[in-house]
């Protein structure tokens, strides 16, 4: 379960800002109204959808759909109509790109590491995890 995260808001000229953390990132929401009210529903409802999103298909959570995806064994798995929207479109993507875009591409962080470093994996490295790519 997600901690709950703190939500500040900010007056500027133009609205409000609305700053928090969710999908390992800071995020901010700019509403450009006069009310603060108004403002503080919609980052509210943007914030709290952010974190419906991020308990629901975060690859760090044992207890959501895509944990129960990639350690399905190769079993159906039954989706909700927003996953396979979702699983759907990023098909979609894939065949538009020619391949470019692919959402199992991310069984590479095995090999690849953003520490920072100028660590580079080597080519049997990427070579070892090619038969896991490829949606």
């Amino acid at each position: 379960m997600l901690k709950m995260l703190t939500i500040n808001k900010q007056n500027n000229a133009a609205g409000f800002i609305g700053r928090f953390n969710a999908m390992a990132s800071d995020c901010e929401v700019l509403v450009e109204c006069k009310q603060r009210t108004l403002a503080e529903r919609i980052i509210n409802a943007v914030f709290y959808e952010a974190k419906r999103i991020e308990e629901k298909y975060s690859r760090y959570l044992t207890t959501n759909i895509v944990y129960r995806i990639n350690n399905s064994d190769g079993k159906r798995i039954l989706l909700d109509e927003e996953t396979s929207l979702l699983l759907n479109f990023a098909y979609q993507c894939h065949q538009l790109s020619d391949g470019l875009f692919d959402i199992t591409s991310g069984v590479l962080r095995q090999a690849w590491h953003f520490d920072g470093s100028d660590n580079i994996p080597t080519a049997g490295q990427i070579k070892k995890l090619l038969p896991f790519i490829g949606l």
